[in-house]
């Protein structure tokens, strides 16, 4: 298994990226909601480069859950690594969509979920090997389940984006980052 170092390392490439995110759609203050039949304004774009810039911490990610999860006595799948391939497949999964459609107010928080899902699997580093990795159909449904978590795991946060704005659209005032 890879050191703590290089899981702190990735930890704090998502940190990073998710507070540059935070920072460039958090206003000084919330601007009041609209109320005539308007459209509010549409999100500005990020640069490419931001988007470019998740598949440095994705690679090294990905790579420390290929050093993780498979281990020369077979398919090592204890809880922390189970939280690194859904941390993996959630940021891929987001990172994907975000080529094709605008995902402005999830990066924030998909990010730092994925940062402290790597931190949690340096801690926890349970070792639970997995018999019969090699038929192909249990090996389908081990990638089909941990792709199930990571989709559950955005659609939980993106629920939680939708309360959030619903709370603030009832108060007349809606911040920057939840008109993205």
């Amino acid at each position: 298994m890879p050191g703590f170092l290089l899981y702190l390392l990735v930890s704090l490439l998502y940190a990073a990226l998710g507070w540059f995110f935070w920072r460039s759609v958090m206003p000084a203050k919330a601007a009041p909601v609209a109320t005539r039949a308007g459209r509010p304004g549409q999100p500005a774009a990020l640069p490419e480069w931001v988007r470019l810039a998740a598949i440095i911490p994705l690679l090294l990610h990905g790579w420390l859950l290929y050093q993780a999860l498979f281990d020369s006595a077979g398919l090592n799948l204890g809880i922390g690594n189970a939280l690194l391939a859904i941390a993996w497949l959630t940021v891929l999964v987001y990172w994907l969509a975000s080529l094709h459609y605008p995902l402005q107010g999830l990066q924030m928080l998909v990010l730092p979920v994925a940062a402290a899902f790597l931190l949690v699997a340096a801690i926890l580093p349970e070792v639970h090997l997995v018999p019969h990795t090699g038929r192909p159909l249990f090996a389908a449904h081990l990638l089909v389940s941990l792709l199930a978590y990571s989709l559950f795991t955005i659609a939980a946060l993106h629920a939680l984006l939708m309360a959030l704005a619903e709370r603030r659209l009832h108060d007349h005032m809606l911040s920057k980052m939840l008109r993205n």
